[in-house]
């Protein structure tokens, strides 16, 4: 049964300021530095050529905090060039990059190392500044969500000259225009199966309303929500579980994450399974015309109340990976009252979903004895006169 459609709803998105601007402290012009194509990428930041070593310690007393370097190891910079940096007093941080290998992981790279070191003035380096500015253009395209014409042209006004460059420019933006804005850091074979938690991502990528998405935080401490792009962490405190104010520099071992500036609202009949919300929501989503083989996930939420709710927070361990580790905390709940958020994905197993399903689901909900809960469903089922919400058309 496809649910009947009720109305579009429409959600403000703020204009986004840069990642870096917001990132580095100092107000004042870094002072120039005597290097090819020198320029200005925003306040705080400079790019272009090699720099002299012998320049590092008069960097640091003029306020440079952070040097980063895209220089690959087959290039003839100073081997040393890192360990100088850092007996001067600043970060180091390299990212080697050539002149055709742009892509938007390069971009994350920066973005991380301007929030961690950038609290000062920051260069950014190549052999003369062209790859400089292609990595400026696309960290700044990504950060403002411009179209890839839009960042060639930053890359351009940032120093870039090549049109390998340009091109790699165009293909990360295009593929970062994924439906719905979709991306993801982790899967769920390597964190949960293999057992690799580190932290991927900050949660400092929450810069929309517009955002929604579901994950776990670094060395499985907590699950992760993202809904209306307000980050809900819960983590298994005892019996109990605890909402979290996630801290500065925060991270993800696990996230999916999609961009929804309208939705479209559905009435739901009786659901009695995540399996029978998984066919209404690829039912729903083909009449809307979206091709549910094609698009690598769909988000969507389904607000109302839930019988024999079953919620489960990791508790620092997975217990595939680690049967003797610390188990999860469980809830089961005969009438809660809230929000499931996840996304519907085919062919997704073992990325972003587990094997025999096509939904990955979280909850956030208020409890039978009216207390607030949170974490990933396993099993429920949906009274009827729910809600579900898709992405609305932008046809």
């Amino acid at each position: 049964m496809i649910p009947c459609p009720k109305r579009n709803l429409f959600i403000r998105t703020s204009a986004l300021t840069l990642l870096a601007m917001a990132s580095c402290a100092s107000t004042t012009q870094p002072p120039t530095l005597n290097i090819k194509n020198f320029c200005h990428l925003a306040p705080g930041v400079v790019g272009g050529g090699q720099v002299d070593v012998a320049e590092f310690s008069a960097m640091a007393e003029g306020g440079y905090t952070l040097v980063v370097n895209l220089r690959r190891a087959s290039e003839p910079f100073p081997a040393n060039e890192g360990d100088l940096v850092k007996q001067a007093g600043m970060a180091y941080v390299h990212i080697p990059m050539g002149g055709d290998t742009l892509v938007a992981n390069h971009a994350a790279q920066l973005n991380a190392a301007l929030e961690e070191f950038g609290s000062g003035h920051v260069l950014v380096h190549c052999g003369s500044g062209n790859r400089v500015g292609a990595l400026w253009g696309l960290h700044t395209a990504i950060q403002e969500g411009a179209t890839p014409e839009e960042g060639v042209q930053m890359a351009k006004d940032s120093g870039m000259r090549s049109d390998s460059l340009a091109n790699c420019v165009t293909a990360a933006l295009t593929r970062e225009a994924a439906p719905f804005g979709f991306r993801a850091w982790g899967s769920m074979r390597e964190v949960l199966r293999n057992g690799k938690t580190e932290g991927r991502v900050k949660l400092s990528v929450l810069n929309d309303p517009a955002m929604i998405g579901v994950g776990a935080m670094a060395e499985l401490s907590g699950e992760l929500t993202i809904d209306w792009g307000v980050p809900h962490v819960v983590a298994a405190s005892g019996d109990q579980v605890t909402f979290l104010t996630p801290g500065d520099g925060a991270q993800a071992t696990l996230l999916a994450l999609a961009k929804v500036p309208a939705w479209e609202e559905y009435s739901l009949p009786a659901i009695s399974s995540l399996e029978e919300l998984e066919s209404i929501i690829a039912a729903t989503a083909k009449e809307q015309g979206i091709d549910t083989g094609a698009v690598p996930a769909i988000p969507f939420r389904v607000t109302g109340r839930f019988e024999g709710l079953c919620l489960h927070v990791l508790n620092g361990s997975c217990p595939i990976a680690n049967p003797e580790g610390p188990e999860p905390w469980r809830l089961t709940d005969a009438n809660a009252e809230g929000a499931l958020i996840g996304f519907y994905a085919e062919n997704a197993a073992g990325q972003l979903t587990h094997h025999g399903q096509r939904s990955h689901v979280h909850a956030i909900v208020t409890t039978s004895a009216g207390g607030k809960a949170g974490g990933h469903v396993d099993h429920t089922r949906v009274r009827e006169g729910a809600s579900l919400f898709l992405p609305a058309s932008t046809h």
